[in-house]
């Protein structure tokens, strides 16, 4: 049965619970290790989060970024040629 994947704030929450305890020294060596590499887990988890999230926005928003470069050079057009 496959687990269920965290939303993106219970893995941040996760990752800085796992880092205060390595950093607390909570944890042996050994099971250091396989916090972090969990912890590794994680951050590819929310990072593949943000950037389905940012291709959503993307999408969303209207291209205006070449509305302006296309008015800007017209109006640098227009005025060398005044």
């Amino acid at each position: 049965m496959a687990q269920k994947q965290p939303s993106f704030e219970e893995a941040l929450k996760e990752l800085e619970a796992l880092a205060d305890r390595i950093e607390r020294g909570e944890i042996g060596l050994e099971d250091s290790i396989k916090q972090y590499e969990h912890g590794m887990k994680l951050v590819a988890h929310c990072r593949k989060i943000l950037t389905r999230a940012e291709q959503r926005i993307e999408q969303l928003q209207p291209d205006r970024g070449g509305d302006e470069e296309t008015s800007g050079k017209t109006e640098a057009t227009d005025e060398a040629e005044g």
